[in-house]
C-alpha cells in the first residue's frame, strides 16, 4: 500500500554468504515481504546498485547487519539511510520468536525468502537425532535481514498476536512459520 511503513533490513556477506536486503511492512499481525534483493559476491562499491533495486531503499530507514560497520558507512556515505542492528544475547533467539508471532505473507518475487522460510531449522544432533535448542546458522540470511528490520518494533513492545506457550513445528526440526497457501498473488508462510 502506498501508506505503508516499510521496514527494511539488510544482511552482509560477500564469497559463500550473499548480501541481502529485504523490505517488509506490517499490517496487524501480518508481516508482509513485497521485495527482495540477493547477491552473492557482490562487491562494496556495486552495493548501492543491488539495494536500488528495492523500491524506496533510499528513503526509509534501513536496519543493517552491525558485524560490518564499514559497510554500514560506506552505504550512509552512498545516500541510504542505514543504521546498525543492536546484536547481544538471546537477540537471534528473541527476534526469531517475534518473527513467528505474525502471519508472514510473502509476495512470490521474493524466492529467496520463500526458500529459508522453508528450509530454516534448529540443529540436530547427528549421534541421536534428538532436536537441540539451537537455530542452525545457514538458510537464514533473509530472516536475519527481517530480524533486524523489526528490531525496533520488537523492542518497542508491539504485540502482533496473542503470545502462547504452546509451539508447534512444520517437520521434525523446522520453526513453525505456517503453511505456505496460496492467497491472491501472495504466498502466506
Amino acid at each position: 500500500p502506498s501508506d505503508a511503513i516499510h521496514r527494511l533490513g539488510a544482511d552482509w556477506g560477500f564469497a559463500v554468504d550473499p548480501t541481502v536486503l529485504v523490505r517488509s511492512h506490517v499490517q496487524g499481525r501480518k508481516l508482509f515481504v513485497d521485495q527482495e534483493a540477493w547477491q552473492v559476491g557482490c562487491e562494496i562499491d556495486h552495493l548501492p546498485k543491488l539495494f536500488d533495486t528495492i523500491e524506496g531503499s533510499r528513503k526509509f530507514l534501513i536496519r543493517a547487519d552491525s558485524a560490518r560497520p564499514e559497510t554500514v558507512s560506506y552505504m550512509v556515505r552512498q545516500g541510504f539511510k542505514i543504521i546498525p542492528a543492536i546484536k547481544g544475547p538471546g537477540s537471534i533467539e528473541d527476534g526469531v520468536e517475534f518473527l513467528r508471532s505474525f502471519d508472514i505473507v510473502v509476495h512470490p518475487r521474493c524466492a529467496k525468502v520463500i526458500n529459508e522460510l522453508t528450509l530454516y531449522a534448529y540443529k540436530v544432533d547427528e549421534h541421536t537425532g534428538d532436536i537441540l535448542p539451537v537455530l542452525d546458522d545457514k538458510n537464514n540470511h533473509t530472516i536475519d535481514a527481517l530480524r533486524y528490520a523489526l528490531e525496533e518494533l520488537r523492542k518497542s513492545g508491539y504485540k502482533p498476536a496473542a503470545q502462547t506457550n504452546e509451539h508447534t513445528w512444520n517437520g521434525p526440526h523446522r520453526p513453525s512459520w505456517r503453511k505456505p497457501r496460496e492467497d491472491s498473488s501472495w504466498k502466506t508462510a
